[in-house]
């Protein structure tokens, strides 16, 4: 098997967002996407960040969702958010050294016209990747998972 690409844990934080209601999902994406996605790339790799991805989920995919929900009986609670940012760092140290930083503390000061401060949910774990670009990894011979236990992986942050 593949050399396990984690020899430390990954934490992740997503932070799911609602747009402000005056502003379309058109005008939502293009603000995230040309005005603060690049800005807030660097001020996050400058501080140590590993990882930093954006989930669009507009109006047409969540009806999808909500569609392909009740051809499976209702099992789900379909999410109403318009984006969710994801963080991938080590500890959190990493974490508050970039949200002390005062560019970020800035650009995170230009939000207001755009992300409504109303909903917003977070939630912070570990990740274990199991498949990566399309190959088997963190598995050994006997097949199984080569990261450390729940014990050690659950400790808080």
């Amino acid at each position: 098997m593949a050399e396990p690409i984690q020899k430390k844990r990954l934490l992740r934080m997503t932070v799911a967002h609602y747009r402000q209601p005056n502003v379309s999902e058109e005008d939502f994406y293009h603000w995230v996407t040309e005005q603060h996605a690049s800005r807030a790339a660097k001020l996050h790799a400058k501080n140590g960040i590993e990882g930093f991805s954006i989930f669009f989920a507009p109006k047409s995919f969540r009806e999808f969702t909500t569609e392909l929900n009740n051809m499976r009986g209702n099992p789900w609670r379909i999410r109403e958010f318009d984006a969710q940012v994801e963080f991938l760092f080590r500890d959190m140290e990493t974490f508050y050294k970039g949200a002390a930083d005062a560019d970020f503390q800035a650009l995170q000061a230009e939000e207001g016209p755009f992300i409504s401060g109303e909903g917003a949910e977070i939630s912070i774990g570990w990740i274990e990747t199991y498949v990566s670009d399309g190959k088997v990894v963190n598995i050994d011979e006997a097949g199984k998972p080569t990261f450390p236990g729940f014990t050690e992986m659950s400790k808080a942050p």
